[in-house]
């Protein structure tokens, strides 16, 4: 449970690197939707968010971005918390569709979003990862205690 806590910190973590990347691309390159989740897709650092591989290839076959995009966070929502999953799910429907300055101010208030819920999960991971892990070895000596 203990890892478990520090995973979903770290995958938080990674998801507002991605958010905080498409911004910046966005704010100076304005690439397609389809040519940003490529290029984001390809990268190393985003091997972990599977929905974006997901995404592009949902694109590739002809669905729209939103409808891609969408389909492909809601299928990875086991990876973050609900809350979190619907934050980026609904980035479909200002990504590609708004006017520049709505699809930054979206993208901008969804970074201070996930970044208070990434400091929450680092807490939480802090606080309870310790004894989580303290529990473990306690049940470990007492199941050896029974034992002998």
């Amino acid at each position: 449970m203990a890892s478990n806590l520090s995973l979903r910190a770290r995958r938080l973590e990674i998801l507002g690197a991605l958010l905080n990347e498409m911004l910046h691309r966005l704010r100076h390159l304005r690439p397609t939707m389809q040519g940003l989740v490529y290029s984001l897709s390809t990268q190393e650092r985003f091997k972990g968010l599977g929905f974006l591989k997901d995404c592009r290839e949902s694109m590739q076959s002809g669905k729209s971005f939103p409808q891609s995009w969408k389909g492909a966070v809601y299928a990875q929502s086991r990876a973050f918390g609900r809350e979190e999953t619907e934050l980026v799910a609904s980035l479909g429907d200002v990504l590609g569709r708004a006017d520049l300055e709505s699809q930054l101010g979206a993208l901008s208030c969804a970074i201070r979003l996930l970044e208070e819920r990434t400091s929450s999960a680092r807490a939480r991971a802090g606080q309870h990862g310790g004894l989580y892990r303290t529990m473990g070895m306690l049940c470990g000596a007492a199941v050896v205690i029974l034992l002998v």
